[in-house]
């Protein structure tokens, strides 16, 4: 007996000891904004609570700190998301060096997007970058990009006239990812995707690799993926037999292209126009070497899903807002047809009215829509396509930095090397502190002066990053979602199925969950 009472005593002082250590810990966090972490786990239980919510979940934590930063442990790493403009400036630009993709990143991405311009860092990245700028600032391909979007925008036009006036409810956000997945294919590797035919073909490649893409967001939450992936069971063994998929969709893209330039060559000819592929395909490594195909292959998957996932999910968001704000769709349309006025009047009947109307929509023409430029814009500050803070805000998110060395931002938060540093354009558009007390009000009026668009600092409006990473397809992204929009708002108006729930999917772009279910009907 006694000694039974010893141990039970002994028991009770220890639990004691672990619950007083427990409050200690916890009480010493007091008047920290941010979630509450725990020995071992830190804040991993309740970022699992909020994975179906996590952006607003970061936007909750950031609204109350007065600087727009908080902070939260995920072990072994300390996160700091940052929501003020010149915190984010000081990582994406003044000490833009310090402040890198880091290793535990590329270990999470490395098996779906390689070592490409959006993983790598040092000597790659710029090599990448360098290649990748070359095509973008190319005026060629402004004058290309023009053509395929609308070429692609009429093929959505035309789809969209076999439901009109029917009661034929249609995912718009599932053709526009079928309609971005054609462009970009075309524009970035020269290959015809037709997608959008009446009976809606299944595109393998494009459905895998949006299941990739989600597996991969949640290793984030599984600190055990790595075991998983030895052991090839669960979500990786899923992982590891789609992959072949996409593997052979890039592979067979690189072989046809090559052997495209091979027929060239022997003919003593070049291609007439050049594509992204070819740039990289014509250029050397360090060592004065052609790239690999492995090298290939990861460029073709970073610019895939910069250009097709990101103007899908930013047009999907527009409709649903244009459905949700009539005064706005109706502001559209009348400047559409101020702007084009008597150039309408012959556009003939039928179809051709849209292939009329599309040899109107010019790079130059197109810059003259103020009003739907603002209002996309407002679209993207709300809804920006990749929102930063992916399955926990943490080493998965495609913006976060690892700090190199210790460091103080601007705000006077300290930074240790070795943690991250996340900044948030989800939770910045929605910030008081930035944006103003309505910022939570979609009103497009706030991107005009004058009648005229006038762009934000992009470290206010960090959508398309800033800095020396900032992303080379905004200009062509912009071009893209004026050229469809305009059409489709001065021929169409859409709306929404009644008794469905818009919400996001939390994955590397803010998509619609379960897609936008809309009515389409003629103006």
């Amino acid at each position: 007996m006694p000694d039974s009472a010893g141990n039970t005593l002994l028991v009770l002082g220890l639990a004691t000891c672990v619950l007083v250590y427990l409050w200690i810990y916890r009480w010493r966090q007091g008047g920290r904004v941010g979630p509450k972490a725990w020995p071992l786990i830190g804040s991993l239980l309740e970022i699992r609570a909020n994975a179906h919510r996590v952006h607003d979940w970061m936007y909750d934590y950031m609204s109350k700190s007065p600087t727009g930063t908080f902070s939260f442990k995920l072990p072994p790493y300390r996160f700091i998301s940052v929501g003020r403009p010149d915190n984010v400036e000081y990582i994406l630009k003044t000490n833009f060096s310090n402040y890198i993709k880091g290793p535990m990143f590329q270990q999470h991405y490395e098996d779906l997007m390689g070592n490409g311009i959006f993983v790598a860092d040092g000597d790659v990245w710029r090599q990448h970058r360098k290649i990748a700028s070359y095509e973008f600032s190319s005026e060629k391909l402004r004058e290309s990009s023009t053509e395929v979007y609308r070429v692609y925008a009429l093929h959505l036009m035309l789809f969209l006239e076999t439901i009109a006036d029917s009661e034929r409810q249609v995912d718009i956000q599932d053709l526009f990812l079928r309609m971005t997945m054609g462009s970009i294919c075309k524009i970035a590797f020269g290959v015809d995707q037709h997608m959008l035919s009446p009976e809606l073909p299944e595109f393998e490649f494009a459905t895998v690799f949006d299941t990739l893409t989600m597996l991969t967001v949640k290793r984030s939450l599984d600190p055990f993926w790595k075991v998983k992936r030895k052991l090839n069971v669960g979500r990786e063994k899923k992982f590891r037999a789609l992959r072949p998929v996409v593997e052979k969709f890039t592979y067979d893209v690189i072989r046809l292209r090559r052997a495209e330039l091979a027929e060239l060559e022997a003919m003593g000819k070049t291609l007439e126009k050049q594509d992204l592929l070819s740039r990289f395909m014509s250029a050397k490594d360090a060592n004065g070497e052609s790239l690999s195909d492995k090298v290939l292959r990861d460029a073709v998957l970073n610019f895939l899903i910069a250009g097709r996932d990101t103007s899908a999910s930013t047009l999907s968001w527009f409709v649903y807002l244009l459905c949700v704000n009539p005064e706005v769709a109706k502001r559209c349309f009348q400047e559409i047809q101020e702007v084009f006025g008597d150039e309408q009047n012959d556009l003939g009947q039928g179809t051709d009215r849209f292939y009329q109307f599309g040899k109107l929509l010019t790079y130059e023409s197109l810059g003259r829509l103020h009003y739907l430029h603002a209002a996309i814009s407002e679209t993207l500050r709300l809804y920006p396509p990749v929102a930063r803070s992916s399955k926990v805000a943490s080493n998965q998110s495609p913006d976060s930095k690892h700090a190199v060395k210790d460091d103080i931002l601007p705000d006077g938060t300290v930074v240790k090397a070795g943690e991250r540093v996340v900044y948030v354009p989800y939770s910045m558009g929605r910030l008081e502190l930035v944006w103003g007390p309505d910022a939570w009000k979609y009103r497009p009026e706030r991107w005009l002066k004058d009648g005229c668009y006038k762009a934000e600092s992009p470290f206010k409006f960090s959508v398309f990053q800033a800095g020396p990473r900032i992303c080379l397809g905004k200009d062509t992204a912009y071009l893209q979602m004026l050229m469809t929009s305009a059409m489709f708002i001065r021929w169409f108006h859409f709306e929404l199925v009644p008794n469905q729930s818009v919400t996001y999917k939390v994955s590397l772009i803010l998509a619609i969950k379960n897609g936008l279910k809309v009515f389409a009907r003629h103006r």
